[in-house]
């Protein structure tokens, strides 16, 4: 500790001449301001962990508008096609379960009535993983696409269709009329939902 005092006298100390004591107090000024910038770039260079994306349950709780807009474009949806039967938005909050977050109209059948994916949508999954639509092995013509967050899927949006397009009757190929309407809005919710900041 004396030490260090003794340097402090040393460093304030006047000097001989006045040249001397103003290079000595230059030197430890450009010795801090150096010092205070490898500190700022250190601490500026130390990023932030952000944390996985919220769940879509999550988000409309904290930010109703952004339900808002998710519910004008699915409404939008279904009145852009007259052969839309029904279009349900699913929270996907883990790997097992989803949760039905809206569906038009309301009195509409679940595509997804037990709350898990059922024996033989692990081929949709995948597909949902990786961000592109399908269509889910049920009896009913449909098209299904994943809500993307910035690395995962958080959702799927199904979209039933009363009858099949004529110009895609399994409802599988990405640029005709049967996939095509569920894609944009997915996409649409996507970007609303993850990728906008306010």
């Amino acid at each position: 500790m004396k030490a260090v005092i003794d340097t402090v006298k040393n460093i304030i100390s006047p000097e001989q001449n006045w040249s001397q004591f103003l290079m000595k107090i230059i030197g430890v000024g450009v010795v801090a301001g150096i010092g205070f910038a490898g500190y700022q770039v250190y601490t500026g260079s130390q990023e932030e962990e952000e944390g996985p994306d919220d769940s879509i349950e999550v988000i409309f709780d904290e930010q109703p508008e952004k339900k808002i807009e998710v519910e004008e474009i699915l409404s939008d949806l279904t009145r852009s096609n007259r052969d839309i039967s029904s279009v349900w938005l699913y929270d996907w909050p883990d790997a097992r379960n989803i949760v039905p977050v809206f569906n038009s109209p309301r009195n509409s059948r679940d595509p997804l009535p037990s709350g898990y994916w059922m024996p033989g949508d692990e081929r949709v999954i995948g597909n949902f993983v990786l961000g592109s639509c399908t269509r889910l092995d049920r009896k009913f013509p449909n098209a299904a696409c994943p809500i993307m967050g910035k690395e995962d899927a958080w959702g799927v949006l199904v979209v039933e269709y009363a009858k099949a397009p004529e110009d895609d009757p399994l409802c599988i190929l990405p640029q005709k009329s049967c996939v095509r309407p569920a894609k944009v809005a997915s996409m649409k919710i996507s970007e609303t939902l993850y990728l906008l900041t306010d």
